[in-house]
């Protein structure tokens, strides 16, 4: 468990480090799209631009929905020999991202990209620990305007908050260095290390547990954690009753520019009821996390149309006093 001397020394030990909340950015948590829950590496020009032509066809822009995030296995085997760049996988990405993002932008949108804080991804590609200033520049080059920043293969650096701190304040850093529109920043490191403790001074918004899956409230032994202060594994599996549970305690860690993530939203996806999709959905907005849908937008029911667009919800969700809701 966090030591309480640890926790009264954060302020002072991150000093001077809060550069990510500068921006302007997420001062009400972000709202989109990402490739993952339903394409996981299947992923080209071909599945992205569809969803976020659909986007537009939906309307979903005018409710807030304006990121189209590329999650991981958008890589090529090896970067650049010389530059040390990364670039997309040629069969994937022909014109490379650049190409992708433009028709994203061009449809009033703004496009996300994806990698780790570690030697690999967790899809088993090219991460970015140690390349953060090149990353950052070709993402920036590129036009992204989002970075979702995962937690594989970290060469052993966690443990304690200091150390991950660290290792995500290098992208941050980096990201801060770029020219061009500033990137939203999402950790995405599971709660390892407690990252309310320190994220809101280097980023947007950060994930509190392991992945999310289609279900409610059934118990997975592969998502061990009961209690997030006193967790070593944090798991994957996790269900939407046990991730509100963990949110429960934090929500006077958020606030405009700095959120907590539960992950990304299953609404649309098989294994949820209806009741269940709009527990879901109005509970992420209710505390305050980004609303990132992973259904595939080119094959909605009506019903997952009715939750998603619920301008009610939506209109809590965007409150601009940023004030997530509380457990009583």
């Amino acid at each position: 468990m966090v030591s309480t001397t640890f926790t009264t020394l954060v302020p002072l030990a991150f000093a001077g480090f809060a550069s990510a909340l500068n921006k302007g950015l997420a001062l009400t948590p972000q709202i989109g799209w990402n490739t993952w829950n339903t394409f996981a590496c299947n992923i080209s020009k071909h599945t992205i631009l569809p969803a976020a032509r659909a986007i537009k066809a939906e309307n979903l822009d005018k409710y807030g929905y304006n990121y189209v995030i590329i999650d991981d296995c958008w890589q090529a085997d090896q970067r650049d020999p010389e530059t040390k760049v990364l670039p997309a996988n040629p069969d994937k990405f022909p014109g490379g991202l650049k190409k992708v993002v433009d028709e994203i932008k061009n449809l009033g949108l703004k496009a996300g990209i994806y990698s780790s804080a570690g030697v690999m991804t967790c899809g088993h590609h090219i991460g970015s620990l140690g390349y953060e200033d090149i990353d950052a520049k070709a993402w920036s080059d590129d036009g992204f305007e989002y970075l979702k920043y995962d937690n594989c293969f970290s060469q052993g650096q966690f443990g304690n908050p200091k150390i991950s701190f660290d290792r995500y304040n290098a992208m941050s850093q980096a990201l801060n260095k770029t020219s061009g529109d500033p990137i939203l920043y999402s950790m995405c490191n599971w709660g390892e290390d407690w990252p309310w403790l320190f994220a809101t001074e280097i980023a947007n918004s950060w994930r509190i547990s392991g992945d999310i899956y289609p279900s409610f409230n059934k118990d997975d032994d592969r998502c061990p954690c009961t209690d997030i202060t006193m967790c070593d594994l944090q798991g994957f599996h996790c269900s939407i009753a046990k991730i509100l549970d963990f949110a429960a305690g934090l929500g006077q860690k958020a606030y405009p520019g700095a959120w907590n993530d539960l992950d990304m939203l299953e609404v649309g996806n098989r294994g949820l009821s209806l009741d269940e999709s709009l527990v879901h959905f109005s509970m992420w907005a209710m505390v305050k996390s980004p609303l990132i849908l992973g259904n595939d937008l080119t094959k909605m029911t009506n019903q997952t149309r009715a939750i998603i667009k619920n301008k009610h919800v939506i209109d809590i969700f965007q409150d601009p006093k940023g004030s997530p809701a509380v457990r009583l």
